[in-house]
């Protein structure tokens, strides 16, 4: 382990375990200085004809955050966006993705640099590191789920750019090859987060699924994340008329889905869970996580409909969709991941429950979580309490505005995950 990286291990784990806070630190609840330049307002403003009033004020409270959260730092001359000036001072890698997401729709450079900084820092191994922070240092000894190719793809397909597409396409493929090798068992077809913090590698920190750990469960979202990767590889590959990887991409997508058909489905709670690689004891733990296999359209009909039946119970997840289902023993309604309601899993969730026809519970749903977001006025908060919709954690937060931008502007789309 190098110095370098365990001084900031350090201060990452001290964030975890004494940083937050719940009333945003102390800190004057004001945006930076930083404000959307004149082709994000022109966007902006071509919106305002398109979504309600009420929808437009909430595009340009997001739009106002994600530029308020550039940050100068060791990554320059690119412009990195924190997920919040008033606590996590750095660049991380997959809300680092998600604010790209949303920024190309307007600003394609911008998004580009997000995803670039990690580009160029890609490990020996092919993986991602987690983080750079702002001063120095970073975290590498685990990664992030991997959602940068899903969002190269979408971005392509909003702004094509064939030369883009050749300079990611060999990385990402780099690092698709990293997940096969360091997080799939040998004989096993499914994979499962690792590193020397594999629930900080899942992103969902101190979460209810990993009260009995995380390195030994199949989890769900990540399988669906490399569904989502390989197909995104596979686009890539077609850009650049590659068609035996692209095939093989294809294949590979193809396969995993069935995978989790077979092996990820708890036929005796009717719902799709984790499972522990050696016992083969399914999690009991439901969460929003459980219906990504409807986002990337793998789950037969009957199976997403059973889904839905727990999408629209109000002692499972209707309608605040928290991290962890309302009745689970475990549920705190605002606390970290242990049951607040955060937008960018629950973005996934919703959509997946739209693509298969079950559009009044999802549409419900989205409209709670964006009421929660134009009930807290004063800023957009990491994660909302899933029963009141107070704004909890940090505020100004980048993938929350991410997030609202999407559940408005592109609710009603279908793009292939």
């Amino acid at each position: 382990m190098r110095p370098q990286f365990r001084l900031s291990l350090f201060v990452w784990l001290a964030w975890g375990l004494f940083g937050r806070d719940d009333t945003g630190g102390g800190a004057e609840p004001a945006l930076g200085p930083l404000k959307p330049p004149a082709q994000a307002l022109r966007w902006l403003g071509r919106q305002k004809g398109r979504v309600s009033p009420r929808d437009a004020e909430l595009l340009r409270r997001a739009q106002e955050t994600l530029y308020a959260n550039i940050l100068d730092g060791q990554w320059r001359p690119l412009r990195g966006i924190c997920p919040s000036p008033f606590r996590y001072r750095g660049v991380w890698n997959w809300d680092a993705a998600f604010h790209a997401l949303a920024l190309c729709r307007w600003d394609t450079e911008l998004a580009r640099e997000q995803v670039r900084i990690f580009l160029d820092r890609q490990l020996p191994s092919g993986g991602f590191i987690d983080v750079i922070w702002e001063k120095e240092g970073l975290v590498d000894a685990f990664g992030k789920p991997p959602v940068l190719p899903w969002v190269c793809a979408i971005m392509d397909r909003r702004r094509p750019d064939l030369g883009y597409v050749k300079e990611v396409y060999r990385k990402f493929a780099a690092n698709a090859r990293f997940w096969e090798r360091e997080r799939r068992g040998t004989g096993e077809g499914l994979f499962h987060y690792g590193g020397s913090t594999p629930n900080c590698e899942a992103g969902w920190d101190d979460s209810v699924r990993w009260d009995e750990g995380c390195e030994n469960l199949w989890t769900i979202d990540l399988n669906c994340y490399m569904v989502m990767a390989y197909r995104a590889l596979a686009y890539m590959a077609r850009r650049q008329s590659l068609s035996e990887a692209e095939q093989e991409w294809r294949a590979k997508a193809d396969a995993l889905g069935r995978r989790i058909n077979e092996e990820l489905w708890d036929e005796s709670a009717k719902a799709y869970a984790d499972r522990n690689r050696a016992t083969k004891r399914f999690s009991p733990v439901l969460t929003p996580a459980s219906f990504m296999p409807l986002y990337v359209a793998i789950a037969p009909p009957e199976r997403a409909k059973a889904m839905h039946e727990l999408a629209r119970d109000p002692n499972k997840f209707f309608p605040g969709f928290p991290c962890v289902a309302y009745d689970n023993p475990n549920y705190r309604s605002h606390a970290y991941w242990r049951g607040p309601t955060w937008v960018n899993i629950d973005y996934f969730a919703l959509k997946g429950l739209k693509r298969y026809g079950f559009d009044h519970t999802a549409q419900a749903c989205r409209d709670q979580l964006l009421a929660w977001c134009r009930q807290n006025h004063d800023h957009l908060w990491e994660y909302y309490d899933s029963k009141s919709g107070k704004g909890e954690g940090i505020h100004q937060y980048g993938w929350t505005a991410a997030f609202v931008i999407e559940f408005i502007v592109n609710w009603d789309a279908v793009e292939d995950p």
